[in-house]
């Protein structure tokens, strides 16, 4: 089971970082499958801080080099505009779990980011293909 110390260092990032409780409960569900922090395991509460310390811009660099590129995440977000789900974050959530096993564009790989992008661009297509509703 997680030890105390670890436990202390999952909410002392949490709060360091002003990581909200959602996105704390979503990194843990990713790695154990289980929204309950007292439940990881030890190897998973190591997960869990390794992934925080990476989303909060604690890594080494060359474990955050591989993090999707600004242009990545701003073609990402043009594409969520074009599309109509800016005004509903949970459409763009849950189509990033859906696709990639995440909840935030931040948290995406560049070969994540990438997949995204092109199932975004996949979809636009053909929504635009579509013949318009008959009256």
């Amino acid at each position: 089971m997680i030890t105390a110390e670890q436990r202390r260092k999952i909410f002392g990032l949490q709060k360091q970082h002003a990581v909200d409780e959602d996105d704390l409960y979503s990194v843990v569900e990713q790695i154990s499958g289980g929204r309950s922090i007292s439940a990881l395991t030890k190897d998973q509460a190591i997960q869990v801080i390794d992934r925080l310390a990476r989303l909060a811009g604690e890594a080494k660099p060359e474990q955050r080099s591989n993090r999707a590129s600004d242009a990545q995440l701003s073609k990402i977000q043009k594409l969520e505009k074009d599309m109509g789900w800016s005004t509903d974050p949970s459409r763009l959530q849950g189509f990033l779990r859906k696709v990639v096993g995440v909840d935030r564009p931040i948290w995406l790989t560049k070969q994540q980011a990438s997949k995204v992008i092109e199932a975004l661009k996949n979809m636009q297509g053909r929504a635009e293909r579509r013949p318009p509703p008959q009256p």
